[in-house]
């Protein structure tokens, strides 16, 4: 977790609402900082990716992140957090993937991709259990199935990555 990431005791003074708890707002913040490098990595391998599985995996997972993105904005405006909502995935996030082209670029991907999905299945499976909203258990929910997904697609793709 980086120090920009909300951490569970920054939602710890976090009123229970008939809605969700701090776990649920905890969750969608997360999930919303961890969108931003997955979808830079996605977005380059769509374009300069080696392989054309890579390229349609790739293209696969931005659509995947961009229905997340949608979803979990959905969420934070839910839980008057118009700020939080809005932070879109920044340039900073691409500036690790303007040097990678072809093959290098193509492992990065698939590196990048399985960390995100094991994170994600993580902090979903964290929702599952303390979450209390509906809303964003559903999200947790989806993206338990969409990573795993993308796992096994990874796993097919090639050996780089176990």
């Amino acid at each position: 977790m980086t120090a920009l990431e909300p951490t569970p005791a920054d939602h710890a003074h976090t009123a229970p609402r008939r809605d969700g708890n701090g776990v649920d707002l905890h969750y969608l913040e997360h999930a919303l900082a961890a969108l931003g490098p997955a979808m830079a990595a996605s977005r380059a391998a769509t374009v300069r990716g080696h392989d054309e599985d890579v390229r349609s995996l790739a293209r696969q997972a931005l659509s995947l992140q961009t229905s997340q993105l949608a979803a979990i904005s959905a969420g934070l405006l839910r839980w008057d957090r118009p700020e939080a909502a809005a932070r879109a995935p920044g340039p900073n996030d691409a500036e690790r993937w303007t040097g990678l082209h072809g093959a290098a670029l193509d492992r990065a991907f698939q590196v990048q991709l399985t960390t995100h999905a094991h994170a994600s299945i993580s902090a979903a499976r964290t929702e599952m259990v303390g979450g209390a909203s509906p809303r964003a258990r559903a999200i947790a929910e989806d993206s338990i199935r969409a990573q795993c997904q993308q796992l096994a697609a990874l796993h097919v793709l090639s050996p780089v990555v176990a």
